[in-house]
């Protein structure tokens, strides 16, 4: 696949996200309509679309767990979505967008909205051999994009991604070492995918549970979930309309 050129305009964009609870209030504010025939119909996968402007969007989601009934949340299914939405769209930004756990001490709130920038790491990936260390850690590449999170009002920082939802001691050790202020499950394996296929690509995530202070994060995942996501949805729809006729060049 060829690389975009970064200094035409964005023409479609494609936001993959984990959860349908996340993603249902910018489907409905967008009256996004479901397109079956899109996506391999082996896959949980679903997609919703809609024309805003001059903006094509195509939102995706993980889908089901069939065995449990569960949205499939992870880097896995994130990485084989990434594929898919890739290869059969051909976007020209790809966002990844969802909920995270955030820092009080970093300024965090619930419902703070983080733009990704630099990189994208691993936090639970420990292999302690030269080579094989850094690799896993990931510093997959974000675009960058300090003008759109200045004109959006939004704070920016290094997303960091793991396969749990609790609190580690260890991985919060390597989340503040590279200064990530966002620790969450999916963008890491979207971004290596982005990054093989040379797609532009970004993040943004909703904070819905403090990890410096004394709580359960999945309690506080759970209570906060639906503010979350619609501070999530309300800056994705600043979002679309700011990329209007906007190039990736145009975001730095």
């Amino acid at each position: 696949m060829t690389k975009p050129l970064n200094n035409q305009p964005i023409n479609h964009l494609v936001i993959l996200m984990a959860m349908y609870d996340e993603a249902q209030p910018i489907i409905n504010s967008l009256n996004m309509l479901e397109s079956k025939n899109i996506l391999h119909p082996q896959l949980p996968m679903r997609c919703f679309q809609q024309k805003v402007g001059n903006l094509h969007i195509s939102l995706v989601i993980s889908g089901i767990d069939q065995r449990h009934q569960v949205d499939n949340i992870g880097s896995e299914a994130a990485t084989l979505m990434a594929y898919e939405a890739i290869t059969q769209l051909k976007p020209d930004l790809l966002v990844s967008a969802g909920t995270a756990g955030g820092f009080a001490k970093q300024g965090a709130k619930i419902g703070t909205v983080y733009v990704s920038e630099e990189h994208f790491i691993y936090h639970d990936r420990h292999v302690p051999i030269a080579g094989f260390d850094e690799s896993s850690i990931g510093k997959y590449p974000a675009i960058k994009a300090s003008r759109l999170a200045q004109n959006l009002h939004i704070k920016t920082g290094v997303i960091s991604t793991g396969s749990s939802l609790e609190k580690n001691e260890k991985e919060v050790i390597i989340i503040e070492k590279h200064n990530a202020v966002a620790k969450e499950m999916e963008a890491a394996g979207i971004a290596w995918v982005a990054m093989l296929f040379n797609i532009p690509m970004m993040a943004l995530k909703s904070i819905t549970n403090l990890i410096d202070q004394t709580n359960e994060s999945e309690t506080e995942f759970v209570k906060n979930l639906t503010f979350a996501s619609q501070c999530l949805h309300d800056k994705i729809l600043e979002l679309i309309d700011y990329l209007q006729n906007k190039s990736i060049d145009d975001l730095a």
